[in-house]
C-alpha cells in the first residue's frame, strides 16, 4: 500500500506572512477603488464645468457674433467666475461673468440672466433686425446722444444692422441729406424723427 502523505503544516511565521500579504492586497484594492471613484467624480465635475463654459461662450458668440475665448475659470463655491476675451471688430475686450454650476444662469455687471430665455430673445431680436434691414429701414443718430441710444435699445441687440452713425466722417453726409434732428428713421422714402416704440416700428414695417 502507498503510504499517505501527512498534511503540510505552515510554520507560524509563514501564517503571519500570508496574513500580511492578504491585508496588503485588501488595502491596495481599497485604495485603487477609492482612486477610481475619485477620478470618476473629478471627471464628472470637469464635464459639468465644460458644459457651463460652452453655454456661456455660446451666449456671447451669439450676442457679439464674434469669436469668444475662455481666459480663466475659478470655482467660487456655488458659482464659476469666468473671464472671457471677446474678439470684436474694434479690438479685443475682456468680460468677467459669473455662472451657476448647472449652467442655467449667468451674471454680468450684476444683471442675472437665464440662459435659455436670453438665447430665445437674441434669436427674436436678430430676426427683427434682419427683417428691418431687408426692407430698407435705417436709423440715423449719434450714439453719444441719449435718444439715439434709446431708439437702438428699442430695436434690440442687433440694431447696428440698421444704424448709421451721424458723426465724424459721416457728419457731412448727414447734413447734406438734410438731417435736422436725431434720431431720424428712414423708411420707404419717408423720414420720421424722434424715438419710436417697438409697436410703432412693427406697424410701419410689418416686421415682428
Amino acid at each position: 500500500m502507498a503510504s499517505e502523505k501527512a498534511p503540510v503544516k505552515l510554520a507560524k511565521k509563514d501564517v503571519v506572512y500570508v496574513g500580511v500579504i492578504l491585508v496588503l492586497a485588501v488595502v491596495l484594492a481599497f485604495t485603487l477603488l477609492q482612486n477610481m471613484i475619485a477620478s470618476s467624480s473629478q471627471q464628472s465635475v470637469l464635464n459639468a464645468q465644460q458644459k457651463v463654459l460652452d453655454n456661456v461662450q455660446n451666449v456671447y458668440k451669439n450676442l457679439t457674433e464674434s469669436n469668444v475665448e475662455v481666459v480663466s475659470v475659478k470655482d467660487e463655491g456655488y458659482l464659476y467666475r469666468i473671464l472671457l476675451r471677446l474678439k470684436l471688430p474694434e479690438g479685443d475686450a475682456l468680460r468677467e461673468v459669473y455662472a451657476t454650476k448647472d449652467g442655467k444662469y449667468f451674471s454680468e455687471a450684476g444683471n442675472v440672466i437665464e440662459v435659455s430665455s436670453f438665447m430665445e430673445r437674441l434669436d427674436s431680436e436678430r430676426s427683427f433686425a434682419n427683417c428691418l434691414k431687408a426692407r430698407g429701414f435705417v436709423v440715423v443718430g449719434q450714439k453719444s446722444e441719449p435718444n439715439t441710444v434709446q431708439q437702438l435699445l428699442t430695436i434690440g441687440n442687433f440694431a447696428n444692422r440698421v444704424y448709421f452713425e451721424c458723426s465724424g466722417e459721416n457728419l457731412l453726409a448727414c447734413q447734406q441729406i438734410g438731417i435736422q434732428a436725431i434720431p431720424t428713421i428712414f423708411y420707404n422714402k419717408m423720414n420720421y424723427t424722434g424715438v419710436k416704440s417697438r409697436e410703432w416700428i412693427e406697424s410701419l414695417t410689418g416686421c415682428k
